[in-house]
């Protein structure tokens, strides 16, 4: 978790270090569509994202930039790959980089377009690290330095953060007349802000907790998830599940199962 300082603007920080031995084949993984938006540092090695609709390969850029997914990603990565990301809170982005976030077409940017070249240094720091936690201080330092200039947060932003608790209760004119605009204004800013049509938003990030839901319960069945996420019945939920990663539930949990860090068990 962030310090205090970064709270609000910093919903969590990610270490992923995965080393594999010379010759064993280095599984694939696979990510389904998210809303997740940020910056991520690759310390070691290199990751290829695959789209898996169009086939395009990108290959990010050593700081890189994202926003949210809509399709769905395998992963290569090398044979040692470490990265540190910083998932930022919802609106943040936007408010760094002052554009919509739709312009940025679910690619990963070069984060030296937006922050300069001092992003070399930082990732410079994090390789020379003793322990993964004194790599903490180090992005911090960056982003509080980049956090001075920061837009103002707005109605639209604490919604966008509501929704990504609580994505079930979802009307879009209630959550517009939350955020003191009429439909009209509030769906556009949203989309600026967020990149994605609030009711999508809120679709994408159900599906998201209920697969999560589903890794840390196991025994939980799927009838049962569809129930807690407010699905109209597992047909509902399996829909969803095809559109957003081609596979049915329970076939989209087994692919899951061979990612890497499942097989070294770090989740």
């Amino acid at each position: 978790m962030p310090g205090p300082a970064l709270q609000e603007f910093v919903r969590n920080y990610k270490i992923l270090h995965l080393k594999f031995n010379n010759g064993i084949p280095i599984p694939f993984k696979y990510r389904p569509p998210k809303t997740e938006q940020g910056i991520v540092f690759y310390i070691t090695g290199s990751v290829n994202l695959q789209d898996v609709n169009s086939g395009i390969i990108q290959t990010p850029a050593p700081v890189s930039v994202f926003s949210h997914q809509t399709d769905k990603k395998r992963f290569q990565i090398s044979s040692e790959f470490c990265i540190f990301t910083i998932f930022l809170q919802a609106g943040v982005l936007h408010r760094l980089i002052g554009m919509p976030i739709a312009d940025l077409n679910q690619s990963y940017h070069d984060a030296e377009i937006f922050f300069g070249t001092e992003v070399r240094t930082v990732t410079e720091q994090l390789a020379e690290a003793h322990d993964y936690l004194s790599m903490v201080p180090i992005v911090e330092n960056f982003l509080l330095a980049q956090f001075k200039s920061l837009q103002m947060r707005t109605a639209v932003d604490d919604v966008a953060d509501y929704l990504l608790a609580d994505p079930v209760s979802f009307s879009l004119d209630n959550i517009a007349q939350e955020a003191c605009l009429s439909t009209k204004q509030f769906y556009r800013k949203f989309v600026e802000r967020i990149g994605l049509s609030p009711k999508f938003f809120s679709r994408l990030t159900r599906f998201n907790h209920a697969f999560r839901y589903k890794t840390s319960h196991y025994n939980a069945s799927w009838s049962s998830i569809a129930q807690e996420f407010c699905y109209t019945d597992y047909h509902h939920l399996e829909k969803e599940f095809k559109e957003f990663t081609g596979l049915s539930p329970n076939d989209w949990l087994k692919q899951d199962k061979g990612a890497p860090e499942r097989i070294l068990q770090l989740r």
